[in-house]
């Protein structure tokens, strides 16, 4: 019996030789000098056991069976989430931090943080101070663009609101108002659709005067007129009004039951009363039967006033009168229908003298009222 003794280096050498360049065991053992028994032993011994082998190939299969099914959950719990949470997605870091800690007993915090991109540590600080200092001074600022919209009976938009709260004191800015207007639903009231422009022949009368030049540089300079009606139950009221075009003050108003000649004196005599012009007023409006009468036409020659008519059918020719109305019907009137003609008379009255010339923010006017822009440019 041979009692050679290799090296382990031999061993693996001739090992490879079977396992890696494929070899048959009795041709390496013959080629080596070695027993087949011997080489058999080696190479099973440098060989696992293919039982062994089965076993760890099935504890991996395992393995990565849990990991995906833990992986799934996760997918799950995010998918959940953002079904959950796709309102506040786009929103700020405060209103996701709001709804985590509404939805913190159901999913790990630490999933929401990532899923919605916020810090841990600022929803930590949120649960500190839930209301930061900038929502806190948006209720205060809320507060007083409430009281400024409802002091303009509901009519004031941003810019009017924001004029108020600048002459107030407050040092927010425009968009902060129109913002803060638009999330709580305050706008202003809008009316009535643009009327169709209508091409007429000139008067007859009197020529066109204006030419739509409704920018002069001094009061007493050019008056607008013209006649509206309001809705009770009684019947209609009809009223007339004179305007300054210089600071679009109503200077003159006469407000009946009937619509005759008298209605457009008495607002005109009103004016005239007020004003007490020094130099020829041109006064300028349309071509309805009040104003083409021979007691308008002499009660101009009487008071220095020179009449202009605007061509037929065209409102356009006499804007300012037509959106002195407009802003009085969608302001005020809101196609309400008044008990009696008192009621609509005080309301008007109020409309005219207590708020658009006292209070009224006119956008013509860089945003302050009638007789605050006579003061101010006298």
């Amino acid at each position: 019996m041979s009692t050679q003794r290799f090296t382990p280096e031999f061993k693996e050498e001739a090992v490879k030789q079977v396992v890696e360049r494929g070899y048959s065991v009795p041709d390496v053992a013959a080629r080596l000098g070695v027993s087949a028994h011997s080489l058999y032993k080696w190479v099973k011994a440098v060989l696992p056991d293919k039982s062994e082998q089965q076993s760890k190939e099935l504890l991996e299969a395992k393995s990565e069976i849990l990991r995906l099914r833990a992986q799934m959950r996760r997918v799950e719990e995010e998918r959940d989430l953002l079904k959950k949470g796709r309102a506040v997605l786009c929103q700020g870091a405060r209103v996701k931090y709001r709804f985590m800690n509404e939805h913190r007993h159901e999913y790990p915090l630490a999933m929401m943080c990532r899923v919605l991109q916020v810090a841990r540590a600022g929803f930590y600080a949120w649960l500190q101070c839930p209301v930061s200092d900038l929502a806190k001074d948006d209720t205060r600022l809320l507060e007083l663009i409430r009281h400024s919209y409802a002091a303009s009976h509901g009519v004031y938009g941003a810019r009017r609101v924001f004029g108020d709260l600048r002459e107030a004191g407050e040092s927010c800015g425009l968009h902060r108002v129109e913002r803060l207007m638009q999330r709580h639903k305050i706008k202003a009231v809008r009316g009535y659709k643009k009327p169709r422009a209508i091409a007429g022949r000139p008067s007859i009368i009197a020529p066109n005067h204006l030419q739509r030049e409704f920018t002069v540089d001094a009061p007493n300079k050019v008056w607008v007129t013209d006649i509206t009606y309001i809705r009770t139950w009684q019947g209609w009221l009809y009223l007339a009004v004179v305007l300054d075009l210089y600071a679009r003050k109503v200077v003159g108003w006469s407000m009946k039951a009937t619509l005759g000649r008298e209605l457009a004196l008495d607002a005109l005599l009103m004016a005239v009363w007020r004003r007490k012009p020094q130099q020829r007023v041109l006064v300028h409006s349309d071509q309805g039967s009040q104003y083409g009468s021979d007691d308008f036409k002499c009660f101009c020659a009487a008071h220095n006033l020179e009449p202009s008519k605007s061509r037929r059918g065209n409102c356009w020719d006499n804007a300012v009168a037509e959106s002195f109305f407009s802003s009085l019907k969608k302001e005020r009137i809101q196609k309400r229908i008044y008990k009696t003609r008192d009621l609509a008379r005080a309301d008007v009255f109020d409309y005219i003298e207590a708020f658009y010339n006292r209070t009224r923010r006119h956008s013509h006017l860089g945003g302050i009222s009638p007789e605050a822009f006579e003061r101010a440019s006298a």
